[in-house]
């Protein structure tokens, strides 16, 4: 298989990102991608530009800025490594200021092992990880819930949602979604009270192992850089960096 280039990693692993987070409305536009999820998450909620375009740049961000106005939605979009840099300046001159950085980092499987813990994994997210997963999340508010789990009811491919569970406590949490054998892990949580004991390690290694006995040979995953407890334990499983991508939006 060819050598691909920065700008087609990029496509391949936001293909895949669209996949296992879907948006709950999706239109297209001359190559952009414009996302609709009743405002929850700016990867559900933003313009992503990913393919070629031939309209004048600041006629299509105008275009954009009425889609998301008509819903009374912040216009957001998602600029990537392998994006047009004249776009990002464009951006940047209409008053939009950079929002979360995050890297997108990856990790070949094939010569990996990691020690799984004894945990509740199901193929859906059932009541018990869903109560668990918005608990730990503190997230209150019903709609925001019911957007979520209806985004969790579209992904189309192999799911895993994973509880650890103590003393009949959920302590942790996470879900992955495993597409042409490629593995994405997400929704990775551990109760406050038992932070910084290695739980959050355990769980990674409980599903990365059962996605590799599914048949994933790569794994993947989106993390903020401010984040730097949790980028040093991806850094640790063996996750590297692939590609940043940040959000642009109207101060």
């Amino acid at each position: 298989m060819k050598q691909q280039s920065l700008n087609e990693q990029v496509r391949f692993y936001e293909e895949l990102s669209f996949n296992s987070h879907p948006s709950l409305e999706t239109q297209y536009y001359d190559g952009w991608i414009l996302r609709f999820s009743n405002g929850y998450t700016s990867r559900a909620n933003s313009v992503n530009m990913i393919y070629p375009s031939t309209i004048d740049l600041q006629a299509k961000v105008e275009y954009c800025e009425k889609r998301y106005a008509l819903r009374q939605q912040a216009c957001i979009f998602k600029v990537t490594d392998g994006s047009d840099p004249q776009l990002d300046g464009l951006l940047e001159q209409r008053g939009y200021e950079v929002v979360t950085p995050t890297d997108l980092m990856t990790m070949d499987l094939r010569d990996k092992q990691f020690t799984p813990v004894d945990a509740v994994i199901t193929d859906r997210p059932t009541k018990e990880w869903l109560d668990a997963y918005f608990t730990m999340d503190k997230c209150t508010d019903a709609q925001t819930r019911a957007t979520a789990e209806q985004m969790m009811n579209l992904i189309q491919q192999p799911t895993l949602y994973c509880r650890i569970v103590e003393e009949g406590k959920t302590i942790g949490c996470a879900s992955a979604i495993i597409e042409r054998g490629h593995m994405t892990l997400v929704h990775v949580i551990v109760d406050e009270s038992y932070r910084g004991h290695g739980y959050g390690r355990k769980v990674c290694e409980t599903m990365l192992a059962a996605a590799k006995g599914q048949g994933a040979h790569t794994a993947y995953l989106q993390v903020v850089q401010s984040n730097r407890v949790a980028m040093s334990l991806y850094e640790k499983l063996g996750y590297k960096k692939l590609y940043s991508y940040w959000y642009r939006r109207k101060k």
